[in-house]
């Protein structure tokens, strides 16, 4: 596997993704685009559409705007195995051809970022990489991204550092149609999901297998 070097970060804008004005401010005069917000996790926040569909949704058009806008080439967006989370629940494989089949209004909003993302991919022509992540966790500290202490890892676990090497591969790529990838770092992913695409599309393997915690094959 090749080693990629990171970018060092030098700028930081705190702003709303749901403001036009403040995505175009934060846009303008970047390469490339990774569009990786949520909504917050409260308990209002699912409950209704108002704030999720505000963050989610409205946030993610204003960013895929700001990179037609810039003539932006390359854009990874982090969305859900949510997208399509129905046909696991009957018992199907991920695929990467299937169509959205979600419940509740997360799901609904990552379904509607996707539709964003290809649109845009086949109005302007950009590049843009769709990671769908299952259960982000910190494999070194068993903690889940809300801080949720976790004993053991099923099938669904993705490291966030697995996420970003993805991402940082998916904008290397020189012929980025409009593509998705599971992004998902245990070994046993590979029987749930088509993993095989993003090992061989982006030369990637999960360096952070959660093979230092108790697997839950379920």
């Amino acid at each position: 596997m090749d080693v990629v070097d990171w970018p060092t970060p030098h700028e930081k804008i705190v702003a709303s993704v749901a403001d036009l004005d403040a995505v175009l401010k934060a846009v303008e005069g970047v390469d490339a685009l990774v569009i990786a917000h949520m909504a917050p996790q409260r308990t209002e926040a699912y409950k209704t559409p108002t704030i999720a569909y505000d963050v989610n949704v409205r946030g993610t058009a204003n960013l895929f705007f700001a990179a037609a806008k810039f003539g932006l080439k390359q854009v990874v967006l982090v969305s859900s195995g949510g997208a399509v989370h129905q046909h696991y629940l009957q018992g199907g494989p991920l695929t990467r051809d299937l169509p959205h089949r979600g419940k509740g209004i997360y799901c609904h909003t990552k379904i509607l970022q996707e539709v964003i993302a290809q649109q845009h991919h086949y109005e302007f022509g950009m590049g843009v990489a769709v990671l769908r992540c299952g259960y982000i966790t910190d494999m070194d500290s068993g903690c889940d991204k809300y801080g949720k202490h976790l004993d053991a890892a099923n099938w669904q676990f993705v490291d966030r550092r697995d996420v970003g090497e993805m991402a940082l591969r998916a904008l290397q790529l020189p012929d980025l149609g409009y593509e998705i990838f599971y992004a998902l770092s245990t070994p046993m992913a590979a029987k749930h999901a088509d993993m095989e695409y993003a090992y061989k599309r982006l030369n990637w393997k999960p360096k952070y297998d959660f093979s230092n915690l108790k697997q839950d094959t379920r």
